[in-house]
């Protein structure tokens, strides 16, 4: 005859283990309870925070996620009627030509108050397949030199004016001028200007390039877009991100304080419990300046619910409606951009460049009504980025921009006689990137992890409490010690 096995055990073990069992499940699962939120918020501080060996820092270093640059450039149609007061000038948008974006942090520095600096170089890679044309493409679009060197001498005396236009009309001044794609955005192309310029050798005009182009020089550059210097989130986790510096000075010297100052994240490291009600801020180097952008609605992709910024009329003025950043604004200029418009000539090496939004989406009426072919989009067209607030994670960007040069007649210069004025649509670009499904894991894994401890607490505790009362229940029934009918069950059982 077998016997069981709690047979072995007299009615005073039976009781130990339940209760003991029982009461070291209840109070596992409370002092769980009471300090898992704390844990999983140190676990998840650990591995956010920008040091060599935190989960964080691999992914920063190098971005994990595909990265693409779309850029459309616009297409002077109609450049001979340029004189006609009946004629709008006419542009067609033509790409996307699309670029997978590669980042990489380099020469990466510590430093002992939390913070670090590295300068980021970005490579891109054209992506025939997921573009709407070839960088073959021709585009004709104003002769950049040609109003830069215009704008630059817009306001010196006649004598020297009169040299200047004599040197545009005999040393490859263009008001116009058709290039490839390619030519356009990276590989630049050579003009007669710019080798006259260069061997003319003047400080009054400014040449900083040999050949131009929008990007030119910069693919593949290190030191390109600066030298950055961010809070490392070790001191403390809600600063994680934030620039100090922009190669090595927190004023970057395009515009007066406050709007000069070097301010906001550099748009891919956001500290975690990100406030949903406030205004966030980046720092774009495309712009050298920092933007803000509010809180509008969220959205879900992978389970995630993310909250999304974007930006808005004020993100793009220089104090004609908000007169906190009548600062963007150069008060030595005559008149100040629009609302939607700021200037960025200072920026640009002074040549007369300005940023609003692609298609002049939420700019004055008055930059749209001078062309046509333009149509603003809110879906197509805003500068929009989407936050997963638990742990600061981006889940989507679209950072666009438009580049535009202003155009203004000048009777001193027989290339811009007659001209109208107006500000003339270059290119507009789209950074843009998704949290792919494997980072999306991840990261609801993070969010998760306070509620998984508090899952597990819940259930301990009534594992813990089912043995108790099972305990109880025994005691009272006084079912602890078999009875004989129990006994002979057994017996028949075997």
């Amino acid at each position: 005859m077998n016997r069981m096995c709690c047979e072995c055990c007299g009615v005073g073990q039976r009781k130990a283990w339940v209760f003991g069992l029982g009461s070291f499940f209840v109070a596992l699962g409370i002092v769980l309870l009471i300090f898992w939120n704390g844990i999983a918020d140190g676990i998840m501080r650990k591995n956010l925070v920008l040091q060599d060996g935190s989960e964080f820092y691999d992914s920063w270093v190098e971005a994990p996620i595909p990265i693409y640059l779309d850029f459309h450039l616009f297409n002077w149609t109609n450049p001979e009627e340029i004189r006609n007061p009946n004629v709008k000038p006419h542009f067609t948008e033509m790409g996307p030509y699309v670029f997978l974006e590669k980042h990489l942090k380099k020469n990466i520095t510590f430093y002992d108050n939390s913070t670090v600096a590295y300068f980021q170089k970005r490579t891109w890679f054209f992506d025939e397949q997921r573009s709407g044309g070839s960088l073959s493409d021709m585009v004709t679009a104003a002769h950049a030199i040609t109003a830069t060197v215009a704008d630059e001498m817009r306001h010196r005396n006649k004598y020297i004016k009169k040299v200047v236009n004599f040197m545009l009309n005999h040393e490859g001044g263009e008001l116009y001028t058709t290039k490839s794609v390619r030519e356009w955005i990276f590989d630049g192309y050579k003009d007669r200007l710019i080798d006259f310029l260069n061997l003319f050798n003047t400080t009054k005009i400014n040449m900083p390039y040999k050949r131009f182009g929008w990007l030119v020089d910069r693919n593949g550059s290190t030191e390109y877009d600066g030298r950055f210097t961010i809070h490392t989130g070790v001191a403390d986790l809600t600063m994680l991100g934030r620039l100090t510096h922009w190669n090595l000075k927190n004023e970057t010297g395009f515009y007066k304080a406050p709007c000069g100052t070097v301010n906001g994240t550099t748009g891919d490291v956001f500290p975690p419990h990100v406030d949903t009600e406030k205004e966030i801020t980046i720092f774009a180097t495309d712009a050298c300046r920092y933007l803000n952008l509010a809180p509008s609605g969220t959205i879900e992709k992978y389970g995630i619910k993310a909250y999304n910024w974007v930006g808005t009329k004020e993100t793009l003025d220089s104090g004609e409606n908000y007169p906190n950043q009548n600062c963007f604004c150069d008060p030595s200029y005559n008149e100040c951009p629009k609302t939607g418009v700021v200037d960025c000539k200072k920026c640009r090496n002074n040549a007369p460049i300005y940023t609003s939004f692609p298609h002049f989406y939420l700019a004055d009426a008055s930059y749209l009504n001078a062309v046509s072919g333009l149509k603003p989009n809110h879906d197509k067209h805003s500068f929009n980025l989407a936050i997963e607030p638990t742990t600061g994670v981006p889940l989507q960007v679209n950072g666009r921009l438009q580049i535009n040069m202003m155009m203004q007649p000048d009777d001193d210069f027989d290339i811009y006689r007659g001209v109208p004025k107006f500000l003339m649509p270059m290119f507009w670009f789209n950074q843009r990137a998704e949290l792919d499904e494997k980072i999306a894991s991840r990261t609801k894994l993070a969010i998760n992890l306070g509620d998984y401890g508090n899952y597990i607490a819940i259930s301990l505790i009534t594992i813990g409490g089912i043995l108790l009362i099972v305990g109880i229940l025994l005691t009272v029934t006084k079912r602890w010690k078999p009875t004989p009918n129990d006994d002979e069950d057994m017996l028949t059982a075997n």
